[in-house]
């Protein structure tokens, strides 16, 4: 006889005794347990993804909510820029700059509008329009939508310089400022440093 029709025949009854067992296997009782260790497995991703992606969001979420500046974190950055930019300029020296501005940040939230008309037993009818911010939910904690943040205005900068002697180069730390800030050279003052 043929090798190969030997070999295809003992693969075929190999084939046929795995189907036979893996049918045998698939009673309606074992169909159940396989279905059931199915959705347990489904169900340990989800709860295991949910629980990574939650502490993704709830990090993110302070990501945001720290973007945010205070009045002395502007005020500070705002500071160690100039004094970076400032201890450049030609002759300057050493450089130490204090900002003051008027006011703290302020976050302008996303409203939305409503309005309601209402007519009177006499038949008059009135009109009333109100805004109120757009709550979101990030991870079970409520907030107001916010759209931009309005960071203060300066009101003044003193600038120390030990190379502020020199006439010119006072006059370049007046004008790099007042440009930088986009204010008048009224509002800065630049004093001689040691």
């Amino acid at each position: 006889m043929d090798k190969s029709i030997i070999l295809s025949s003992e693969s075929n009854e190999k084939k046929e005794s795995w189907l036979s067992k893996i049918t045998k296997f698939l009673t309606k009782r074992n169909l159940k347990l396989l279905l059931l260790v199915a959705v347990g497995v489904v169900a340990l991703i989800m709860l295991f993804g949910s629980s990574s992606t939650g502490d993704k969001s709830s990090s993110d979420e302070s990501v945001t909510t720290s973007g945010y500046i205070s009045t002395m974190e502007y005020c500070e950055m705002l500071e160690s820029k100039l004094e970076q930019v400032l201890s450049v300029v030609d002759g300057a020296g050493n450089i130490s700059v204090m900002v003051s501005v008027d006011g703290s940040p302020e976050l302008v939230y996303v409203s939305q509008e409503d309005e309601t008309i209402s007519t009177s037993s006499s038949g008059t009818t009135t009109s009333s329009t109100y805004s109120s911010p757009i709550i979101i939910e990030v991870s079970g904690s409520k907030s107001a939508l916010v759209m931009t943040e309005k960071l203060p205005a300066v009101k003044g900068v003193i600038v120390v310089s030990s190379g502020a002697g020199n006439v010119a180069t006072k006059l370049n730390l007046l004008n790099a400022v007042a440009t930088l800030l986009d204010i008048s050279t009224d509002q800065v003052t630049i004093l001689k440093g040691v």
